[in-house]
């Protein structure tokens, strides 16, 4: 893999008035399953934590445990252990139904509680006890229990560095991504399991061999076809995954991560005939307004939306700066160009 490396560039400028207030410094790079690097912005080499962007790695695992057949695994169920989900009603009966189905409680959920990520959600529940199933990553963590029952694992240890399933994990990351295990550093995530590190390319191309020379093309094929299916499963309202699954129905596959990740796979095509990775990480971490706005300025670049979802997404997504009398007083805006190395 020929990696591209540059100073980090700024990708998304916020002004405010005549000037530019604030800048979000990044690298964005498009890949393909055989880890050819098409374009790239900033340094694509950089070491990057996928976060909640290994969630399809993570439910390839899942599969490969031989859970699905065990306990008859719904392809809803599958999208929302790849998901990082909104704690909708919708999300949490899905994540309790299998929880159910596998003789469990919420309590065995080692991932936290957190409110949902959907205000209307949170509202709904303010003054109610919240659990493990509104936690983003409730339907991973069943996932992976679903995982242990069916290999003879521990189910009290799961997300333990350790721990057989996340051994399994791991190895799936290393080889979807073409790194060795011993290359990628590990750290705890939010949810309490761990998380591993590949270079942004790297993981650009493990998307796209999501589509295209996967080296465990079943199991990539469901999931895909789960997540393509129930796009709303994988976020919610007002989620970008969702909205962009939606915009460009079976062409994008999209999964956000913490800290400024945002991973996009594309099926092969004319243009793509190896399928294509898109990943994008923002420096500070910035996982709102920058994150967003570099992820559909390099996909319109890459003609991947149209201009009229462009137009409709980046109204949503990368909206004005206001005062408080609603009066625009600035704009977020993507700053770069996506250099073609072909």
């Amino acid at each position: 893999m020929t990696l591209f490396v540059s100073p980090s560039p700024v990708l998304v400028e916020v002004s405010r008035g005549q000037a530019v207030e604030s800048r979000h410094r990044g690298a964005v790079v498009a890949a393909t399953a055989t880890g050819e690097v098409l374009s790239a912005v900033g340094d694509s080499g950089q070491l990057c934590f996928l976060r909640s962007a290994a969630k399809p790695f993570q439910a390839i695992a899942v599969i490969r445990a031989g859970a699905l057949e065990r306990f008859r695994i719904t392809a809803p169920e599958l999208a929302v252990i790849a998901a990082s989900h909104n704690g909708e009603p919708e999300h949490t009966d899905v994540v309790a139904g299998l929880l159910d189905r596998l003789g469990l409680t919420p309590a065995a959920l080692r991932c936290g509680v957190h409110p949902p990520f959907n205000r209307a959600a949170a509202k709904r529940l303010e003054g109610a006890t919240l659990t493990a199933l509104h936690n983003n990553c409730s339907g991973k963590h069943a996932g992976m229990l679903a995982a242990c029952l069916t290999a003879g694992f521990p189910t009290d240890d799961y997300d333990d560095l350790a721990h057989p399933l996340q051994t399994a994990i791991r190895q799936v990351i290393a080889v979807m991504c073409g790194v060795p295990v011993e290359a990628m550093p590990v750290g705890l995530d939010g949810c309490t399991v761990p998380t591993w590190a590949a270079p942004l390319a790297a993981i650009a191309a493990g998307y796209a061999r999501l589509f295209a020379h996967s080296p465990y093309p079943d199991e990539s094929h469901r999931v895909v076809a789960a997540m393509l299916a129930r796009p709303e499963l994988v976020g919610g309202a007002e989620r970008i995954d969702t909205d962009l699954m939606r915009a460009a129905p079976g062409r994008l596959l999209s999964k956000v991560g913490a800290e400024g990740v945002h991973v996009v796979a594309v099926p092969p095509c004319e243009r793509f005939p190896d399928a294509l990775g898109v990943a994008v990480k923002i420096e500070d971490g910035d996982s709102g307004r920058a994150r967003n706005a570099a992820m559909l300025a390099a996909l319109r670049q890459l003609d991947l939306l149209s201009a009229e979802a462009y137009e409709d997404l980046t109204a949503k997504y990368s909206r004005p700066i206001l005062t408080h009398r609603k009066q625009v007083a600035g704009e977020v805006r993507p700053a770069f160009s996506l250099i073609s190395l072909a």
